[in-house]
C-alpha cells in the first residue's frame, strides 16, 4: 500500500506555499461572503450606520443576491483573462475589485454603495473561482491535488470567520481600512510567483515551462547543487519522473494546439454529456442546498428560530465548525475520495435542515421552550459541518477532474456561471420566503434537494480520486476523434 503524501514534505513545499498565497485574496473574500451574517441585522436595527435609517427587508435581499449578479460577470470576465494572457495575470488582476469594494463601503453612507460593493465581492468571487481551481490543476501533483483544492473553501472560511468574529466586536467602518491591507500584501506576494507550466507551453516558452515546473516540484537542476540557492531549501535532482512528467506535458499542450478547435461534436461525447451533467449537478446542489444563504443570512434565521444563545457567540461558533469540517474533509479526502465526502455531506445536511425545520415549525414564541433552544444552534452547527465536509468545497476542484481536457476552461466557465446564477436565485429568495413561509417551509425545500442529491450522487457522480488529467487527453481526444468520424 502507498504511502500517503505529506502536504508538508519537501516534495510537496512549493505547491502548498503557493496556493496559500494564492487563497489570500480568497480570505478577503470569504471576508464579505461572512459579512452579511452580522451586519444585515444591525443595518435593520434602529442602530444602523447609515444615515437614511434602517434598511427593508427588499433592500436587504438585494445586499445578499447582488454578490452573484457580479460572480456572473467576474467569471466570464476572468476566463477570458486567463485565457488569453495566463492564470498569474488573472490571478493579480482578481486583487483590483476587491481594493475598491472595500474604499467604497468605507466612503459610503447609503445602501447603494453597498450594492455596488457587493458587486464587486462578486467579480472577485467568480473570478476566483474560475482561476484558482485551474491553478491548482496546473501545479498540483495529483496525489495531492484533492487536499490542495480544499483548501480554497477552507480559506473562504477562515474569512467568513473573520468576518463574523469583527463584526461581533469592531464597529461598522472601522472593518474597510483593515481589509484594504490584504489585497495589498497579496498583489505582492503573488508578483513573484511564476506562471504555470501549463500556460507558459502555451506560449511556447519551453525553459521557462521546465523552470516552472522545477518550482512547483522543488527539484533543482543537475548542475546545481541541491539545497542551495533561494527557494531550493530541501529541494531534490532531477529524475525520470519528473522528465515523464514535463515531456507528457508537453506532448498534451502540443496536440492541443494541433488538434481543431471546439466544436458541436467535442460536447457529444459521453465523456463530455457525463462531465457537464455532472458540473452543473454539482454547482445546483452547492447553492440549492441553502449553505451560501444560511452563511449570508445566519444571524436572521438565528434570531427568528427561538434560540436563547447570543447571537453574536453563536455566529463564531459556526464559523469555527464550519472550519473544523474543512479541516476534516483537507485531511483525508485524497483517501476516501470525492464521492464518498460528497454523499456523506449531503445526506447530514439533509438530515440537520429537516431537524431545524422541524422545531422552527413547532416552536411557539408565546411558550416557555427554552428547554429547546440549543436546537437551532446545534441543527446550524450540523448543516454547516456536513456541508464542509463535501458539498462547499468538492465542487470547485472536481470540476477539472470531471470535464473532458479538451473543454476543462469552457466546462468551467459555464458550471461557475449557472452557480453564480443559481447563487443570486436563492439569496435572493431565501428572505423573502423566510418572510412568506417562515424558517421550516424553505428548510425543508433544501432538503428536498438535498433528498434527490443524494440519488445522483449516489448512481451517476464518478469517483476521480488520483486521476491523471494529463495521460487521460489522449484517451478522450481518440473518443472525440470516433465521435466526428460517426458524425459524417
Amino acid at each position: 500500500m502507498d504511502e500517503k503524501p505529506c502536504l508538508f514534505s519537501s516534495e510537496y513545499r512549493h505547491q502548498f506555499r503557493s496556493i496559500c498565497t494564492v487563497h489570500l485574496v480568497t480570505v478577503g473574500y470569504g471576508v464579505t461572503v461572512g459579512w452579511t451574517a452580522p451586519i444585515i441585522p444591525l443595518l435593520r436595527s434602529e442602530d444602523t450606520p447609515l444615515p437614511a435609517g434602517p434598511i427593508t427587508v427588499e433592500q436587504a435581499s438585494w445586499i445578499g443576491s447582488s454578490l452573484c449578479i457580479g460572480g456572473m460577470t467576474g467569471t466570464v470576465l476572468f476566463a477570458l483573462i486567463h485565457t488569453y494572457f495566463g492564470k498569474k495575470i488573472g490571478l493579480l488582476l482578481l486583487a483590483v475589485p476587491h481594493l475598491i469594494l472595500w474604499s467604497l463601503i468605507w466612503a459610503g453612507d447609503n445602501v447603494y454603495y453597498i450594492y455596488v460593493a457587493r458587486v464587486l465581492s462578486g467579480v472577485t468571487g467568480g473570478g476566483l473561482l474560475t482561476i484558482v481551481p485551474l491553478f491548482v490543476a496546473d501545479i498540483a501533483d495529483r496525489k495531492i491535488r484533492g487536499a490542495l483544492g480544499s483548501l480554497t473553501i477552507l480559506h473562504i472560511n477562515f474569512g467568513v470567520l473573520a468576518s463574523y468574529t469583527a463584526g461581533t466586536y469592531l464597529p461598522y467602518y472601522r472593518i474597510p481600512p483593515i481589509m484594504l491591507i490584504l489585497p495589498v500584501a497579496y498583489l505582492t506576494l503573488v508578483s513573484f510567483l511564476p506562471e504555470t507550466p501549463y500556460c507558459l507551453l502555451r506560449k511556447g516558452r519551453v525553459d521557462q515551462a521546465e523552470k516552472s515546473l522545477m518550482f512547483y516540484r522543488n527539484v533543482t537542476d543537475d548542475s546545481d547543487g541541491a539545497g542551495t540557492g533561494s527557494g531550493t531549501t530541501g529541494a531534490t535532482r532531477k529524475t525520470l519522473a519528473f522528465q515523464y512528467e514535463f515531456e507528457a506535458l508537453k506532448a498534451f499542450v502540443l496536440a492541443e494546439r494541433t488538434r481543431q478547435g471546439i466544436t458541436l461534436a467535442d460536447f457529444q461525447t459521453p465523456a463530455a454529456i457525463r462531465g457537464l451533467f455532472v458540473g452543473v449537478f454539482v454547482m445546483a446542489l452547492n447553492q440549492f442546498s441553502g449553505i451560501l444563504a444560511i452563511l449570508t443570512y445566519a444571524g436572521t434565521i438565528l434570531q427568528q428560530s427561538g434560540t436563547t444563545f447570543d447571537n453574536r457567540y453563536a455566529l463564531i461558533l459556526l464559523a469555527l465548525i464550519n472550519i473544523c469540517g474543512n479541516l476534516t474533509s483537507f485531511a483525508i479526502i485524497d483517501k476516501a475520495g470525492r464521492k464518498f465526502f460528497l454523499l456523506i455531506s449531503t445526506v447530514g445536511v439533509g438530515i440537520f435542515l429537516t431537524m431545524l425545520g422541524l422545531h422552527s415549525y413547532y416552536y411557539d414564541p408565546d411558550a416557555d421552550s427554552g428547554q429547546y433552544s440549543w436546537v437551532p444552534v446545534f441543527s446550524l452547527a450540523g448543516v454547516i459541518y456536513s456541508a464542509a465536509l463535501g458539498i462547499t468545497n468538492v465542487p470547485f476542484f472536481v470540476l477539472p477532474e470531471i470535464l473532458p481536457p479538451k473543454l476543462r476552461s469552457i466546462g468551467s466557465t459555464i458550471a461557475v456561471v449557472l452557480l453564480c446564477f443559481f447563487a443570486f436565485f436563492v439569496m435572493k429568495a431565501y428572505p423573502l420566503l423566510l418572510e412568506a413561509i417562515g424558517i421550516h417551509g424553505t428548510l425543508w425545500i433544501s432538503s428536498a434537494v438535498c433528498a434527490v442529491g443524494v440519488v445522483i450522487i449516489a448512481f451517476l457522480v464518478p469517483e476521480t480520486k488520483g486521476k491523471n488529467l494529463v495521460v487521460e487527453e489522449q484517451q478522450q481526444e481518440s473518443e472525440a476523434n470516433k465521435t466526428r468520424t460517426n458524425a459524417f
